[in-house]
């Protein structure tokens, strides 16, 4: 169980290099060769060093300044190309390399490398966020060997690597070997102060075995700086301090201003400081640098730190002066004291009762690895996204400063220029809601950012005549509509268009707003900044949508769900059900807070008809869609997810479009896909295995950074450079356990859960969540969920339940309970999971399951005994046999029958073993304990590939299945183990493996109960 986060009076010790060794070893062994968790506290450490590549950098922000820092230490980096790649994506399809900002320091040009309407730039170019110097290098010289990013990996020893999460701060300890000469203890420490956002810190700490000069330089690098202009620059005669700063390319008004001032212990002399001059640190003319030499003695330690002050007249009127005053001050207090500030305002943000916590009732955490990922992911998850957020203390220790509040988060938060910094859906439906039930009050920038530009949203509606809505009085004064992609304006552009494209932006803002008034209760601002775009938003659906003369139904014309492999069709389905949705919630939304209704709205609504195939029991995602579909990401199964719509396909769609997402896709879909399967499933866990497959096959060592990609290889994954670190998907994990298990459902008159534990979880508490500005303790077990009010609530919070008791409602299950502060509410769970799909059936959702050999990303061991046909195993190679074992305890069953759905890839052969020991290969010395239950190298493929119906819609009823009756019962052991071979549709020797979508041992129930 985790200890109590570091005290304000261990900030010193922290500072001082020396970690506390918990009372209770929870270090655990992550599935990364060399990292460890140290749950206690909240402290990831890689002993593996990885140079030159994007997913081994760490980027720390504290929601104003952002920064990617080298895996060797604080320095600025440029990838090693992999497969000759070092691309960023789309749509800059720059060089990878280490990025550093400020919160909305955004360019303007005239177009991207990449863009979706190319042709809109006649009507005004792009806006993408602009880089400022890399500010956190301290490079060591020592005998012309030179210690920064690119450092020779032979000369660095006994490697380590920590973030600790828990103080927000990211540190390095090695010794470095510089050529012949004698080894050098370096330790380096940093922090983006959270409070005090203008300030950041960098510490080495530089301890010589033998006594040796060396020299440390202070370098602001100005090759992070991409799309800006460079201003001035100075290197400061009466303090330690170099200053330097730009612009973002073409917008004159705005200046970025960077300072740092060097400050050292003993043995550090500043009076020997210089100017370094030339193009030692590249050749970008905003660089500059300093360096101050050292006479390091044998066995003393030297520190030596630099203190960051940075800001932007985006939201100071002299951000000069701030970073300047910043800079200094930070020198001034010191390490030791800002960094007790710092741990204090984290430890605001994020206590142990905001995030999720799978420890057992008696303070252990179960030995599943898989759990105790999902444990390291629960505080992972929203560190990495929170840290791109601006706190209110912040706020109010910038004097109160509201434009610190109008950005909302980039695909990839401030130490990236991913996506080229851009705002897209991904903030309102990924990021926010995981975090809006726990942190309701760090998420309102993203509504804010929304407030921010409605004017411009307004403004866009006139931008019609570029599209196909070119109909002359079509739109009138009153609607609203966003961008696909937004930065320092929110207007129309190439890659953002307004029209012609993913319209459900509009509605994804909406759900975004709903679920802060949801969250929060606070009535006033959701009626006076909020109420409005949601009515602007309806306004312009409502004009959107085209009336079929024909039928008397209306469609929505040349549109692109969230599926972007599909665009520009007719009556795309999840846009369909969201227009619906928007339109009716508004008029309640009105009716609530005594504005008019509008029956146009509701008209609308019931004449706007979903796309369905009625044989195959689907909601279809665009009306003109066939059977080869390929789906990029969640699209249709987001209704049951994310919309209270009312939906009898759901089930169908869960399945059908399980076996339609392409492997190239981006890491949140299976987040939805968990959620939707614990709502509606009759069975099964598929929901665990789902949620399993949102984050491990995207999370990368060695901080648990999500990918956007299975694969990072553009060669290998469709031809995508993938946004890195991509909050999106971390955000989509991070939604699960309250939306999925939970149950939770977002509404503003009532508490809604509907809870259900996997067999994998037995015991779950959720992070502290938010209904109308009230906070909420819940916690389940396998039966049963406990809710609890707490005595806490936001400054807003509906007054109403003050003291009256929160209603509470079940899903759709009958009932209507009370919520109050005198006793906790019992609930009953759903228990599906220990429902059986095949009836008698052994193995399903046993925790313990593994393989013998190597598996596609995602197609996970257990997901042959989850229940679910749409969930598959797969061997990475058909070569060899590949072995799966369910561990079944000490409880012996007849069995009579096996059956197998091989899902869309059998294998040639298969064997099946009963046995008292566990994976094969199998010693002489175990045969009296094996029976090979059932075998075959023949195996019949009852669905095979027929190339005449790829574009036919069918129902899913399976895959290629195999049901074997044994002759006589046979009892099982502790046990049962399933080898596969070969792959009956490729006989290619480096062919994929087949396919297990289920595999079912049934116990005969006419002889013996167990035993």
């Amino acid at each position: 169980m985790r200890l109590p986060k570091p005290s304000l009076s261990t900030a010193a010790t922290l500072a001082a290099g020396i970690t506390a060794v918990s009372a209770v070893n929870t270090l655990y062994e992550t599935r990364f060769p060399g990292v460890t968790w140290d749950d206690d506290n909240w402290r990831l450490t890689t002993t593996s060093l990885d140079q030159g590549h994007y997913q081994s950098r760490m980027s720390l922000a504290n929601g104003y300044l952002g920064i990617n820092v080298a895996a060797v230490g604080p320095f600025f980096e440029v990838d090693e190309p992999v497969n000759g790649d070092n691309i960023n994506g789309w749509p800059l399809f720059d060089r990878r390399q280490t990025f550093s900002t400020i919160a909305g320091f955004y360019d303007y040009q005239e177009r991207t490398n990449g863009t979706n309407y190319p042709w809109l730039y006649q009507y005004g170019g792009e806006s993408v966020i602009s880089g400022i110097p890399h500010w956190s290098g301290l490079v060591v010289e020592s005998s012309g060997h030179i210690l920064n990013a690119s450092v020779n990996a032979s000369s660095i020893v006994n490697f380590s690597s920590t973030l600790d999460i828990g103080a927000g701060v990211l540190s390095w300890s090695y010794f470095w070997k510089p050529g012949n000469g004698s080894a050098i203890q370096v330790e380096y420490s940093m922090f983006v102060h959270k409070l005090y956002v203008n300030q950041a810190v960098v510490q080495c700490k530089l301890t010589a075995s033998r006594d040796v000069n060396v020299t440390v330089y202070d370098v602001l690098e100005g090759d992070a700086a991409k799309r800006s202009t460079f201003m001035e620059k100075k290197y400061e005669e009466e303090s330690p301090t170099i200053w330097t700063s730009v612009q973002p390319n073409n917008v004159p008004n705005v200046t970025a201003y960077v300072y740092s001032t060097l400050k050292g212990s003993q043995g550090v002399d500043l009076t020997k400081r210089t100017e370094v001059t030339g193009s030692r640190f590249g050749g970008n003319e905003s660089t500059i640098a300093q360096s101050v030499p050292i006479n390091l003695l044998a066995g003393e330690t030297v520190t030596v730190e630099k203190y960051i002050g940075a800001a932007s007249s985006d939201a100071f009127q002299d951000p000069q002066s701030v970073a300047s005053t910043a800079s200094l001050v930070g020198s001034a207090k010191g390490y030791s004291s800002l960094l007790r500030s710092h741990i204090k305002e984290w430890e605001s943000i994020l206590p142990d009762d905001s995030v999720d916590s799978f420890y057992l009732p008696n303070g252990t955490l179960p030995e599943d690895k898989n759990i105790q990922e999902l444990q390291i992911t629960a505080v992972t998850n929203p560190f990495h996204i929170l840290q791109n957020t601006i706190g209110r203390n912040a706020i109010k220790a910038a004097g109160n400063n509201t434009r610190l509040d109008v950005n909302s988060i980039p695909v990839c938060g401030l130490g990236s220029d991913c996506y080229a910094g851009l705002i897209f859906w991904d903030a309102e439906v990924w990021m926010a809601p995981g975090l809006q039930v726990s942190h309701p009050l760090a998420m309102k920038q993203i509504v804010q950012y929304r407030v921010d530009k409605f004017g411009q949203a307004q403004e866009n509606v006139k931008m019609a005549y570029s599209s196909s809505q070119n109909e002359t009085g079509k739109f009138s004064p009153g609607g609203a509509v966003y961008p696909w992609t937004s930065g320092r304006y929110g207007n129309c552009t190439g890659t953002g268009p307004c029209f012609d494209y993913e319209y459900h932006i509009n509605g994804d803002i909406g759900l975004e707003i709903y679920n802060y008034y949801a969250t929060t209760g606070d009535a006033q601002y959701f009626k006076d900044e909020l109420l409005p775009i949601y009515n602007a938003v309806a306004y312009f659906y409502s004009e959107l949508l085209t009336l079929n003369k024909t039928t008397g139904e209306y469609i929505l014309q040349n549109a692109t769900d969230p599926d972007e492999y599909a665009n520009n069709v007719d009556n795309p389905g999840f846009t369909i059900a969201l227009v619906q949705e928007h339109l009716n919630t508004t008029n309640e939304l009105n009716r609530m807070f005594g504005l008019q209704v509008n029956e146009s709205w509701v008209e609308k609504s019931e004449k706007l008809p979903l796309p369905v195939n009625e044989e195959a029991n689907i909601i279809l995602e665009y009306a003109t869609m066939n059977g080869s579909i390929s789906v990029k990401q969640a699209d249709v199964v987001l209704l049951d997810d994310m919309l209270d719509y009312p939906n009898p396909y759901s089930l169908s769609n869960l399945d059908y479009y399980a076996a339609k997402q392409s492997p190239y896709g981006p890491g949140m879909t299976y987040g939805v896909f968990s959620i939707v399967a614990n709502e509606i499933s009759p069975s099964g866990c598929s929901s665990y295995t789902y949620d399993l497959y949102s984050s491990q096959p995207y999370a990368r060592a060695p901080w648990f950074q999500f990918s956007e990609q299975l694969l990072d290889d553009y060669e290998a994954n469709g031809g995508t450079h993938p946004a890195f670190p991509f909050l999106t998907g971390m955000g989509g994990a991070n939604r699960v356990a309250v939306f999925g298990y939970l149950g939770l459902r977002l509404f503003v008159d009532r508490l809604d859960v509907d809870p259900s534990l996997p067999p994998q979880i037995p015991y779950l508490k959720y992070r502290t969540i938010y209904w109308q500005g009230h906070a909420i303790s819940a916690a389940s077990n396998t039966t049963h969920t406990t809710l609890t009010r707490l005595n806490e609530s936001l400054p807003n919070a509906n007054s109403t339940y003050n003291t009256a008791p929160i209603p509470v409602t079940l899903g759709t299950r009958p009932g209507n309970f009370s919520l109050s502060f005198e006793k906790p509410l019992v609930l009953e769970n759903r228990m599906i999971g220990q429902i059986k799909t095949v009836e008698g059936n052994i193995l399903q959702c046993i925790p313990s399951v593994s393989a013998t050999t190597e598996y596609l990303p995602g197609q996970f061991p257990l997901s042959a005994i989850d229940g679910a046909s749409s969930t598959k195993w797969q061997p990475a190679f058909a070569n060899e046999t590949a072995y799966l074992t369910v561990h079944l305890g000490e409880s012996f069953y007849p069995v009579k029958e096996i059956q197998f759905d091989w899902g869309t890839v059998p294998p040639t052969s298969y064997e099946v073993i009963f046995s008292n020991v566990t994976l094969p290969p199998f010693t002489p010395q175990n045969s009296h304990t094996i029976v090979n239950v059932s075998s075959s190298s023949n195996i019949s493929i009852s669905h095979p590939f027929d190339i005449s119906r790829v574009a036919t819609i069918e129902p899913v009823i399976g895959g290629n299945q195999t049901n074997i009756t044994l002759e006589n019962p046979v009892w099982t052991g502790r046990y049962a183990t399933l080898g596969i071979r070969g792959n009956a549709g490729d006989n290619a020797t480096d062919a994929t493996g087949a396919t297990v979508a289920e595999w079912s041992v049934i116990r005969d129930d006419t002889l013996l109960s167990p035993k």
